[in-house]
């Protein structure tokens, strides 16, 4: 990581949504490698136990995962403080060189179930463990379970902002309203500072040069629901075959070819914005 840092403050960001398949973990690998690419240095954090972003990345070998970080110690309770920073791994050589991640699997769902109450408060394990960890990265993109637990709370309690990623279908709206409950709960009880990033929508689906019936109602539906005026993020992505293609393959949209090249400008200048927030 020897690249200087195009921020001054790391900012940590989550994404999530109630409900799963959203593209919510194809849209934290566009962000990120988008990002990486403009020279950022990038930190993704895997906290879905389906380890979808972990496979994406090719990570290189490593002897830590995201379970490691978070499982206490027997004894204390208590996690290893700036723990995250050995679990910090290379990606594949088709994404940027300057992105990396922290890798689950299957195991972290047992960290939902890890009740105990002492040591290291257990909303608070992944705040500890990043302690000093990410300090060196420009951006820290989190994505989490589709479930309101206890990972998801983990990485609310551990983030500056929080962005809710949505199809819009009724389940997945359904979803976003779960979503932001949620929200509004870390920010009294966990997190005061965590700030709401909005919502944006993704998949959506056009007929010619008209929005579907479908999506045209959720989108209004989220647009004008007390809790998102005016925190519908621009631009709504609609569906576009080349993300699926390139997520299909393992590649960042920039590398997958002239038919993705729409689809990478508008994640570069999503990416911009988080850079120069």
């Amino acid at each position: 990581m020897a690249k200087p840092k195009i921020r001054e403050r790391t900012l940590k960001r989550a994404h999530v949504n109630q409900k799963g398949g959203v593209g919510k973990t194809t849209w934290t690998l566009n962000v990120g490698a988008a990002a990486a690419n403009l020279g950022a240095r990038v930190l993704i954090r895997d906290m879905d136990p389906q380890g979808n972003a972990t496979a994406a990345l090719c990570p290189e070998p490593g002897e830590y995962s995201m379970t490691d970080v978070l499982t206490p110690d027997q004894e204390t309770g208590e996690v290893v403080e700036g723990g995250l920073a050995g679990a910090i791994r290379r990606t594949g050589d088709q994404w940027p060189k300057t992105l990396y991640v922290v890798t689950a699997d299957i195991s972290l769902s047992n960290i939902e179930t890890d009740n105990r109450t002492t040591g290291t408060p257990r909303e608070r394990r992944l705040q500890v463990a990043s302690e000093g960890a990410c300090d060196g990265f420009d951006l820290v993109l989190t994505d989490c379970p589709p479930s309101v637990g206890l990972l998801t709370l983990n990485a609310l309690t551990d983030s500056d902002e929080v962005e809710i990623v949505t199809v819009p279908e009724q389940w997945a709206v359904s979803g976003c309203h779960q979503a932001h409950r949620t929200i509004r709960l870390v920010q009294k009880y966990h997190n005061t500072n965590l700030e709401f990033g909005g919502v944006w929508i993704n998949r959506y689906l056009m007929a010619g040069r008209h929005p579907r019936r479908e999506s045209k109602a959720r989108e209004e539906e989220l647009r004008n629901a007390p809790h998102f005026k005016g925190r519908v993020n621009d631009p709504v992505v609609t569906e576009i075959e080349a993300i699926r293609n390139a997520a299909g393959v393992n590649l960042p949209l920039y590398a997958y070819g002239p038919e993705a090249e729409e689809a990478a400008r508008i994640f570069r200048m999503i990416a911009e914005r988080a850079l120069n927030d």
